[in-house]
């Protein structure tokens, strides 16, 4: 059994494989190491195309890899990729032994410890065992060890016709082969316990579809979604950008839907149907956060307390006339209802004091205002007519 043992050990850097990260093709110089898994942490390293980094773990997104002495540092999944590479003698040392795989080991030892080889094997392993005991003990206690361990692995291969694996000895005999069959790109899906067969998921090694085989983004789902949190009283669809903005569309246990951007609510709607932009609580089934509405009749309502305005100064009569009298109204129809007919201004063509910054749109209430401070004028000078004629 010692002998077996050295023979691992002796075998052992030539035939395991341990786990590096390496830039994928398309990356033309160099991709970023961070200090954590985030895309907004420091960047600590890069690795060239054509080097390689010892794979410490991967999670969501990011591969963890070794850095200089116990350092270690994260790249991202979408420019690196995982593979084995064989451990030569020369690297060996710098692998830990939780890295080396005995499974790729047992099929070497089984072919070298055979009857054939037994000879050969015991001689080489002797004389390798003999050189490195001798550093460290006497020379009489290296030929007694020896000399032992040549008589008790001589009689175990001479006793029978091949050596088992110690990874063979140890594993147990399968209940039942499995039967897999599947197309490429799909994961599996066990319908029973030993058969398996295409499941909805499809990854084209860039893009996941589940439903679909041509998915476009990262995930694309064909049919409806359903998030259900059923420890908590909120369920919703968080979206996160690498700066760490958050956009999310959230659902409570009161029936209100928020839609947030910017990590702010901007969008809610209430079980009644109400709509809030920026309101938290809107009263009306539209409501904005300046004040204006819409009523449950469908009338569009301005803002217009006083708290909310400044720089207030009386218009006078004569600036109301003034623009009164340069507004041109006419009929015309929107380019996208050419079957309904308006009466109205031209926003590029009316007066100064009526006129958006942009002369794009109008407030009705700027018309109205000049009208009723014109009217009133007017009013005041019949009434001084009519008082003169009596």
């Amino acid at each position: 059994m010692r002998l077996i043992v050295l023979v691992f050990v002796m075998l052992l850097p030539f035939v395991c494989a341990a786990d590096v990260v390496v830039p994928i093709d398309k990356v033309e110089s160099s991709v970023n190491i961070r200090s954590a898994p985030d895309a907004s942490s420091d960047v600590v390293g890069r690795l060239k195309q054509g080097e390689s980094l010892r794979l410490v773990g991967s999670e969501p997104g990011w591969h963890e890899v070794q850095l200089t002495g116990d350092a270690t540092g994260f790249i991202s999944a979408d420019w690196a990729r995982v593979r084995a590479e064989e451990i030569t003698p020369e690297t060996a040392a710098d692998v830990a032994p939780a890295d080396l795989a005995p499974a790729d080991v047992a099929p070497v030892i089984d072919e070298v410890v055979s009857e054939e080889a037994a000879p050969v094997l015991v001689e080489e392993v002797v004389e390798e065992a003999a050189e490195a005991v001798a550093e460290e003990v006497v020379e009489e206690e290296v030929e007694a060890e020896v000399e032992e361990v040549i008589e008790e692995e001589v009689e175990a291969v001479v006793a029978t016709d091949v050596a088992v694996s110690p990874a063979a000895a140890r594993a147990p005999e399968p209940s039942a082969a499995a039967n897999i069959k599947g197309r490429e790109n799909f994961l599996v899906k066990f319908r029973k316990e030993t058969e398996g067969g295409n499941s909805q998921v499809y990854d084209n090694g860039n893009q996941v579809g589940i439903g679909t085989t041509t998915p476009k983004q990262r995930l694309e789902v064909n049919g409806s979604i359903q998030i259900h949190e059923q420890n908590s009283s909120v369920a919703g669809l968080m979206i996160t950008q690498s700066s760490g903005e958050t956009g999310y569309i959230m659902h409570n246990r009161a029936s209100t839907l928020t839609i947030g951007a910017g990590s702010q609510d901007r969008i809610t709607v209430d079980r009644e149907g109400n709509v809030g932009i920026g309101v938290s609580k809107p009263r009306h089934p539209l409501e904005m956060a300046s004040g204006a509405h819409v009523t449950a009749g469908g009338v569009w309502t301005n803002s217009s307390s006083r708290y909310r305005k400044e720089n207030i100064a009386e218009l006078s009569t004569e600036q109301a006339r003034a623009a009164l009298m340069q507004l041109e109204p006419v009929l015309f129809n929107y380019r996208n209802e050419r079957a309904e007919e308006y009466v109205g201004f031209i926003a590029e063509e009316v007066p100064d004091l009526v006129a958006s910054r942009d002369r794009r749109s109008l407030s009705t209430m700027d018309i109205v205002a000049v009208l009723t401070k014109v009217v009133q004028a007017q009013q005041k000078r019949i009434e001084a007519l009519e008082a003169r004629l009596e």
